[in-house]
């Protein structure tokens, strides 16, 4: 049901957020800012880091004005910068856990990390979608309309929706 759509490499991602009721998501870091639609799982807007992104942050609601599709559309964002508030559950019930520090998969297990998973709604699903490790869990969760999820870490954006 849900299928991976693409994973972009994004140095230095800080924080993410979805437009209200769309599957459309603003991603800032120290490159710039980019737009992703997450139903096709393509980038489709950027501007870089010219654009001094964080001259235009709210730091007291961690929001941002969209550009290009989502000009002028105010963006609640989440990460580096805020606390995680994405949706970790869909109205029917698809929910996204993460585990408690483990150790890596061999031959990394000194390290620590944490494993991202997708639950199906009856529980009896589990699948393993990401960890962090190298690069630090920033935010993750799904947009408002349920179709698409996301996980956003330090070096990379992993995009899935419906199929």
């Amino acid at each position: 049901m849900w299928t991976h759509k693409n994973t972009f490499a994004i140095g230095g991602l800080e924080n993410i957020g979805y437009a209200d009721k769309e599957d459309f998501l603003i991603v800032l870091s120290s490159q710039g800012q980019g737009i992703f639609n997450c139903k096709t799982g393509e980038k489709i807007a950027r501007l870089n880091n010219d654009s001094n992104w964080w001259d235009k942050f709210d730091q007291s609601t961690n929001s941002i004005v969209g550009f290009d599709i989502l000009e002028n559309i105010e963006i609640k964002t989440y990460g580096l910068y805020g606390s995680d508030n994405l949706a970790k559950t869909t109205q029917d019930n698809w929910t996204l856990i993460i585990s408690e520090p483990e150790p890596d998969d061999r031959p990394f297990e000194k390290y620590l990390v944490q494993k991202i998973y997708l639950l199906s709604p009856d529980g009896t699903e589990k699948k393993f979608i990401c960890k962090d490790g190298a690069c630090e869990l920033r935010a993750f969760g799904f947009s408002e309309t349920g179709d698409t999820f996301v996980i956003a870490l330090s070096c990379d954006l992993t995009i899935y929706s419906r199929t």
